[in-house]
This record gives C-alpha cells, sequence and structure tokens, in this order.
C-alpha cells in the first residue's frame, strides 16, 4: 500500500487506514461467544477507529486510492456482527420499549 510520492495527508491516511484494517482483522478472529460478550466495547473501539479515519479522508484528497480497502474492511466486520449474532438478539435492539 505504500507510495513512493506521499503527501504527509496521504501518509497520515494510509497509516490511519492499516490501523483501521489491523483492527477489524483482529476482532474477526475472536470466537463467538468471546464477541457477544466484549461487543459494547468492540463496537465503540470499531466507531472510534472509523471516525478517525473519516476525520483524516476528510481533511485530505488523497482518499480514493484508499477506498477500496476501507470499504473492504468495513464489509468484513459488518458480515462478522451478523455472524455473531445471528442466533441472538443484537446489542442494537432496544428491548425496553417506552
Amino acid at each position: 500500500m505504500s507510495i513512493s510520492c506521499q503527501t504527509k495527508s496521504e501518509k497520515r491516511i494510509e497509516i490511519a487506514t492499516i490501523d483501521y484494517i489491523h483492527f477489524i482483522d483482529s476482532v474477526t478472529e475472536y470466537k463467538k461467544e468471546e464477541a457477544q460478550k466484549n461487543w459494547k466495547t468492540i463496537e465503540k473501539d470499531f466507531e472510534k477507529k472509523l471516525n478517525a479515519l473519516n476525520l483524516r479522508i476528510d481533511s485530505s484528497e488523497g482518499k480514493s486510492e484508499f477506498e477500496g480497502k476501507i470499504d473492504s474492511a468495513t464489509e468484513k466486520f459488518e458480515s462478522y456482527r451478523k455472524a455473531v449474532f445471528k442466533d441472538n438478539i443484537d446489542p442494537d435492539v432496544d428491548l425496553y420499549l417506552d
């Protein structure tokens, strides 16, 4: 993914993208039961990584070369999320209706 003529902004995006992908790869290695127990933390960390990445991208024009890798990692996370909660209630579903 390294490019020889990168601006500082592009380098920051590259680092944030690599960090995001590594996070997704490590999370998706968790066993289903482990992920269910720790889902709130996983989701919080996911949002934090994604927001950091989006901030880098929004402040730069070098976004396009990383989009495919970012989209692929996000899809991997969403597929994993669905698999983790396939037979159980999704943690985002509010069971307490007003």
